[in-house]
């Protein structure tokens, strides 16, 4: 990765001001990125202050001014009125925290400025950068016609490189201070049910499994001899897409239900492949459990769990792609896989995904109209992405600057 990126879809820098503007980074991506955005937010005039809530934040955050809050999520509740007071806008990364949601509405009352920060949407090149909501409470419309007159243009973002191995360190670094820190705040719990250094052990030893080989043997078979295959993509299990935007809140309640119906609807010579997520922490063997939960439906012998595997490949091999509301979802639709959603997405409308129920989708799956996809990643991109990343060093600092530029280019509160 060169040392001089720059994002394709970053504005290009000009006199723009963010003076009198004062930030409250209420949430970040793990790791250095809220240093990088708060600096790039003081070079054009802004002040920035940073939500400390334990010592990963504390870390991530180098020094720099920031409030700390080491009591209850209630007494949170009730001095951030006042608090919120002394600012003009408010950054969070992701929206379904206690402490994130709190601040969102609070703002919201105020009439402060808000600007939501997520993983992207088309990913591995983008983050996402919203006013209102993000994931399934984005303001991305939900009805075709929107993008009538949308004229489609191909993305041609700048990569930002390999930025796993970056990404797994923040997280795992940031639990282990986490735990560390909990005799300096007391009150503060992770958003995700299993314990911090669990999940950083978690990362390690996943690390090795994904190596193993017979899985990926089993796969590779099924692509060398084009046997019939729909791609199940899984998230990781805490995940506020699955928390707050499913019925089916975690992997096992998800599988159950495509495994259920797949044994019951399928045809016999249909085979799953049931791929891992890139960052579950491995606190649940799910191969393992996969194998279960197929075998006492009769049907281990046609699910084939896989833990790494490239997505483009089996979704340009597979007849379909069955998520609960993974944005695989949005990849498997540019390589023009038919796709079906069994919790809320943004991306869940005619046209693009398939309608009908999961039974239905075994047998005969919906393709997305090209010409509506085209159009609609046109206007999410334009709309709510921005070319960078939030973890690789070399592109953190030029991700924080184009992320500066659009805000300084919008009037607080719009």
């Amino acid at each position: 990765m060169s040392r001089e990126f720059i994002p394709s879809a970053a504005l290009p820098a000009d006199a723009t001001s963010l003076a009198g503007r004062r930030f409250l980074i209420a949430g970040a991506p793990y790791g250095p990125f809220s240093c990088d955005l708060a600096g790039a937010l003081e070079d054009r005039g802004g002040e920035v202050e940073r939500l400390i809530l334990n010592l990963g934040d504390l870390w991530d955050w180098k020094g720099r001014r920031g409030r700390r809050h080491h009591g209850s999520l209630d007494a949170f509740r009730h001095t951030l009125p006042q608090d919120l007071q002394a600012f003009t806008d408010v950054i969070v990364f992701g929206d379904t925290s206690p402490h994130a949601r709190t601040v969102l509405a609070e703002a919201r009352a105020q009439g402060l400025g808000i600007w939501l920060l997520e993983n992207g949407y088309f990913r591995p090149d983008w983050i996402t950068l919203e006013r209102h909501g993000v994931n399934a409470e984005s303001s991305v419309p939900r009805d075709a016609d929107a993008f009538a007159s949308v004229v489609a243009v191909e993305p041609q973002p700048v990569p930002v490189g390999r930025i796993l191995p970056w990404h797994v360190f923040h997280i795992s670094r940031y639990y282990v201070l986490e735990l560390i820190g909990r005799p300096f705040f007391p009150h503060f719990r992770p958003e995700y049910d299993p314990p911090p250094w669990r999940q950083a052990i978690g990362h390690v030893s996943r690390a090795a499994k994904v190596r193993r080989l017979p899985p990926r043997r089993r796969v590779q078979r099924l692509l060398d001899d084009r046997t019939p295959f729909i791609l199940v993509c899984l998230q990781r299990d805490g995940d506020s897409q699955l928390v707050r935007h499913s019925d089916l809140r975690d992997n096992r309640t998800f599988l159950g239900a495509v495994l259920d119906s797949f044994a019951d609807h399928a045809p016999e010579d249909l085979h799953l492949v049931v791929k891992g997520h890139p960052l579950d922490a491995g606190v649940v063997d799910l191969e393992r459990v996969t194998h279960s939960m197929a075998r006492v439906r009769g049907v281990a012998d046609r699910v084939h769990p896989l833990d790494g595997g490239s997505l483009a490949e089996l979704c340009r091999a597979s007849r379909g792609l069955v998520v609960n509301n993974s944005s695989a979802a949005l990849s498997a639709l540019g390589f023009g896989t038919p796709v079906k959603v069994l919790g809320r997405a943004f991306f869940d409308m005619v046209g693009l995904t398939d309608p009908r129920p999961l039974e239905a989708f075994w047998t005969d799956q919906t393709p997305p109209d090209a010409d509506l996809f085209a159009r609609f990643r046109t206007w999410v991109i334009a709309n709510t992405q921005i070319n960078g990343g939030f973890h690789g060093p070399c592109v953190r600092r030029p991700t924080a600057e184009a992320i500066a530029s659009v805000m300084a280019r919008s009037a607080s509160g719009d």
